[in-house]
């Protein structure tokens, strides 16, 4: 099924661009205003547009936001693109990821679907809440996307249908988007969220869980996001004892979860039933971005395999940092030797000095470059070991060391390396502990959208990237705000600092 239906679908004034307002959008719904949002149908569609809006958004912002400026990757070949600037620290302020637009059209969905289920003719409550938490859990994820990338954001909780009714809003601060909106977004999807709702590429309780204690975390608030964390594991399990018939686990095989990535998220069409997964058995993925060129269109098709790789004897846009391969390589060279180096990367085109990420692929195969526009890879946004990293940190931010190492060593112990798990007497003080924690997550999750995150919650992103792009501002772990949108603000706030 292709779901256009454009509910809220915006239409941009001289351009495809949305302001910080939306004030230079007018509706253009394919359905008028007043004949949609009317049954179960019509809302189904709707919060498949935001899917699809979010998926859009996401192509690839994915790589771009969370990836790109971090210490994984360099460029294969020094050719002209965003993704050598973003690598290089040559932040400009037309870079398309510099751009909130899309993102802020996901928004305006969730909005629309948030002011219209409660009055839409669906029987079962049960769904019609189910449908309302999807809209809230999602608006959550964008602003929660958007204070990550440009800090202090614009802020809209109703939908934006009539240009001359629109009003132009400042920046709402991050910490007070954070509070006020995003997580309370989140604890009323999960009141709201239909437990039996496991389909991983729409929200469920347990993305939720995921977001939720990963917002709190960027507040601060470790006692909470260590009580999210127990409520997830409580209704999944801990990585050593699953609870039966639990959908998400911790996959403590090494070549399980690579065929999870290789398999679980490859090619998969759309079932349109929360109750039915087709992301596979028990595994680890919490949430995923879903790419079906048959339902979404070419231009939905996924990034990963042209950016990351197509595997053994073909290029791709970058490879594994030098940094980072010397890390691999040690892990690879010692007794017993760290398994990820060879599960999660291979040789690069032509060289085997170089690494790409071959997380994503059978080892030893490759993908025809004809075959770039049928990629249909899921993105996974959460995954249990993420959940279980967060925890780590979050167990040594309360000062709980020994906890924080015991969760830690469950991902060695897939590795391989558990023996190699440190002492809590190794540490001197509480960074060194942190530090430690997310160096294990940027081996276990390279190319996974997480390095820079943690990278600038955690204010390393100085003493890391500065030897290597020269970074030396703190002001830089923010993205610039696109120009564009900075002129059709006429005034209503200023770039930031640094740009």
């Amino acid at each position: 099924m292709k779901n256009t239906v454009k509910i809220s679908v915006l239409s941009v004034l001289g351009a495809t661009l949305l302001s910080c307002s939306m004030l230079n959008v007018d509706p253009i719904s394919e359905i008028p205003a007043g004949e949609m949002w009317q049954n179960q149908r019509d809302v189904n569609a709707g919060i498949a547009e935001i899917y699809s809006s979010f998926r859009t958004a996401l192509r690839t912002n994915w790589f771009c936001w969370g990836e790109m400026r971090s210490d994984n990757f360099v460029l294969y070949q020094e050719l002209p693109s965003e993704y050598g600037k973003l690598i290089l620290n040559q932040m400009t302020t037309d870079l398309p990821s510099t751009n909130w637009t899309s993102l802020y059209k996901v928004i305006s969905n969730t909005n629309f679907a948030i002011q219209n289920i409660p009055d839409a003719n669906i029987t079962d409550q049960t769904l019609k809440n189910d449908y309302l938490a999807q809209a809230y859990a999602m608006r959550a994820l964008c602003y929660f996307y958007a204070v990550r990338v440009w800090g202090d954001v614009p802020v809209y909780l109703s939908p934006v249908d009539n240009l001359a009714n629109a009003e132009v809003k400042g920046r709402t601060p991050k910490e007070e988007v954070l509070r006020d909106v995003i997580i309370p977004d989140l604890e009323l999807a999960e009141s709201l969220i239909d437990p039996s709702n496991i389909e991983r590429k729409r929200i469920s309780r347990n993305a939720i869980y995921a977001i939720l204690a990963d917002a709190q975390m960027w507040l601060g608030e470790w006692e909470a996001a260590d009580a999210t964390i127990d409520r997830f594991m409580s209704a999944n399990g801990s990585p050593d004892a699953a609870i039966r018939n639990s959908s998400v686990v911790f996959q403590s095989d090494l070549a399980d979860l690579k065929n999870s990535f290789v398999n679980g998220l490859n090619n998969k069409s759309s079932d349109n039933n929360p109750q039915v997964d087709e992301y596979g058995g028990p595994n680890e993925f919490i949430f995923v971005i879903h790419h079906n060129i048959n339902e979404a269109g070419l231009s939905n098709f996924s990034m990963i395999w042209s950016i990351l790789g197509c595997g053994m004897g073909q290029g791709s846009t970058v490879v594994l940092s030098p940094k980072l391969q010397q890390v691999y390589e040690k892990a690879a060279a010692r007794a017993p030797i760290d398994k990820r180096m060879a599960t999660y990367l291979c040789p690069s085109k032509s060289s085997a000095e170089t690494y790409q990420v071959h997380k994503y692929m059978a080892d030893g195969t490759s993908v025809k470059y004809q075959d770039y526009i049928n990629c249909q890879v899921a993105y996974p946004v959460y995954r249990y070991t993420d959940v279980l990293l967060m925890q780590a940190e979050v167990k040594a931010r309360l000062d709980k060391w020994q906890d924080a190492l015991n969760l830690v060593q469950f991902v060695l112990q897939r590795a391989g390396v558990a023996s190699t798990l440190p002492n809590v007497s190794d540490f001197a003080t509480r960074d060194e502990l942190i530090d430690y924690i997310l160096d294990q997550k940027q081996i276990e999750q390279v190319g996974e959208g997480k390095r820079w995150f943690d990278l600038v919650r955690n204010h390393r992103v100085v003493d890391v990237m500065g030897p290597i792009n020269g970074l030396s501002s703190e002001n830089e772990e923010l993205f610039p705000i696109h120009q564009s949108v900075i002129n059709l603000c006429q005034g209503a706030y200023q770039q930031n600092p640094g740009y």
